[in-house]
């Protein structure tokens, strides 16, 4: 399953190189639907929202001693601090200390799904790769390597899942992962209609699903 899923990753990536161009930041993504200042705090919600990450951050960590799991949960923590950074005043500058520690989160995820815990090497290989896309992107201007280190991860682990005993937490990582995608496609439609706009629900379900993250990696100890 592991090479079956490996060889779809590698085609789709090389496919997506070739058919798309460079995908430079779209500037109006940090027009953001919510700006209200609470307490005098600007943009409150989406930097208030992040406070899940921070929690299953420090949980993680204070749990587990693996190489992966340490580099898992110490980037969910630091995309707390991250997100909240790049919320205090959205720009590039600042979406690149927002993306890098969710690059981690994500490359972790992925090596504990299809490595065991003593294999230091692909974590190692995968964090490098996430942050070299983020690099990437920083000096071309071209998003595709992040959105390779983003999206493809799942093309490589989702044939594993069919089998795995703990199927039922992995689907669900990946269901709120993609809820929160969807969420923030619709900031300003919900921003219009209810109290929290899109991009704070999208934090929120993505707090949800590092909670799931943290109760696999609990069970998966226990195992």
């Amino acid at each position: 399953m592991k090479k079956i899923g490996l060889g779809v990753f590698i085609f789709t990536v090389g496919i997506f190189f070739v058919i798309a161009g460079p995908i430079p930041q779209d500037e109006t993504f940090h027009a953001f639907a919510d700006t209200r200042t609470l307490f005098g705090v600007p943009n409150f919600w989406n930097m208030v929202s992040n406070l899940p990450f921070a929690v299953v951050g420090i949980i993680g960590l204070t749990r587990f001693r693996g190489l992966t799991d340490r580099a898992l949960f110490s980037g969910i923590l630091l995309t707390a601090f991250g997100s909240a950074y790049y919320h205090l005043a959205p720009n590039d500058s600042r979406l690149i200390w927002d993306r890098l520690p969710m690059t981690i989160v994500f490359m972790a995820f992925t090596a504990a799904v299809v490595s065991e815990e003593s294999n230091a090497r692909l974590p190692l290989a995968l964090l490098i790769a996430g942050t070299a896309s983020i690099l990437w992107w920083s000096r071309m201007n071209d998003l595709r390597p992040y959105a390779v280190v983003k999206f493809g991860p799942i093309l490589w682990i989702a044939p594993m899942l069919i089998r795995s005993k703990h199927r039922a937490y992995l689907w669900s990582i990946i269901g709120l992962f993609a809820l929160a995608e969807a969420l923030e496609l619709a900031d300003r439609a919900m921003g219009h209609g209810l109290y929290l706009s899109g991009h704070t629900l999208k934090h929120l379900s993505a707090g949800a699903a590092t909670w799931a993250v943290y109760c696999w990696r609990d069970r998966s100890a226990l195992a």
